[in-house]
């Protein structure tokens, strides 16, 4: 037996919409046994509620495709999952599932596979690579996909920078955030976009963190899904109020996330103290970047 432990990841960190992540330190994991037959899925936390444990089970799909690629049957194995990343809120619950069956199939075949490979299988399957790069690979990565690879830069986040996610008591759906995005954006956006998410990379990397509160602003995708974020903007405000860089919704959402220096020690305090008088929906979760990705432990 042994265990593979995927992180949580944030996408899109504003401007970078569909292309950028960061791996952040909250995990899922899951316990792969060999067994005489068959294939069993099982899930240890709450999500078993909603979380299908047939075919239709992430974990499996991924493990299926990578078996199919090396010509064998899927079977003989048991997967145990633990869930600590919620399920639709924006910070990688999908992407996590795919990259622990791929891991995990991976090591099955003996490791038969490259990182690239099971990364254009994971992009596949999820659709973008935004989530699944920084699942794989963790730190913050920008990456694309092409018809038979998935390109990616990645660089390890400062230590300096902690992610503080606001999460929800509701959920939006993946498929609903999507569907209210419009068809064309103007070059005018498509302009202010490139420019902030370039700015980005390049404080991100340098460690600049003057620029990085310049960064964060979105003229594509957030302003669509802020109306069905219930004090999503009123956050994002009060966050840079106490002292973020900036903030922005974490992938589809709801989550909204914000950029915090670890020096700044009065934070979590008064986001907790807003979030007892203002935001009782909504809790705090402070979390460091996971600058490793993927393992088996």
């Amino acid at each position: 037996m042994f265990r593979v432990r995927v992180p949580a990841s944030t996408a899109n960190l504003g401007p970078g919409f569909d292309c950028m992540g960061v791996a952040l330190q909250l995990y899922n994991t899951a316990d792969f046994e060999t067994t005489d037959s068959g294939f069993e899925i099982n899930i240890t936390d709450e999500s078993r509620a909603y979380v299908p444990t047939n075919e239709n089970n992430l974990v499996y799909r991924a493990m299926d495709a990578l078996f199919s690629m090396a010509g064998k049957k899927l079977e003989g194995v048991k997967v145990t999952v633990g869930s600590d990343i919620p399920v639709t809120r924006g910070l990688g619950s999908s992407s996590a599932g795919i990259v622990l069956g791929l891991v995990g199939g991976n090591h099955l075949l003996g490791d038969m596979f490259s990182k690239e490979e099971l990364l254009k299988v994971a992009c596949t399957l999820e659709g973008h690579p935004d989530n699944v790069t920084p699942a794989l690979l963790g730190g913050f990565t920008v990456s694309y996909a092409e018809k038979d690879r998935v390109i990616y830069s990645r660089s390890e986040v400062s230590s300096n920078l902690t992610f503080a996610a606001m999460i929800p008591d509701f959920y939006l759906q993946t498929k609903k955030s999507r569907s209210i995005l419009p068809r064309f954006v103007s070059m005018r956006n498509a302009s202010y976009n490139i420019a902030h998410a370039s700015l980005l990379t390049s404080a991100l990397t340098s460690g600049d963190m003057q620029l990085l509160s310049s960064c964060f602003r979105d003229r594509v995708h957030q302003r669509y899904r802020f109306p069905y974020i219930k004090s999503g903007e009123y956050i994002i405000r009060a966050s840079r109020r106490f002292g973020a860089y900036g903030g922005y919704i974490s992938g589809a959402g709801p989550t909204i996330m914000s950029v915090v220096s670890k020096d700044n020690k009065e934070y979590e305090y008064n986001m907790n103290e807003l979030i007892k008088t203002n935001l009782k929906n909504w809790h705090l979760v402070m979390l460091d970047a996971d600058n490793t990705g993927a393992c088996i432990q």
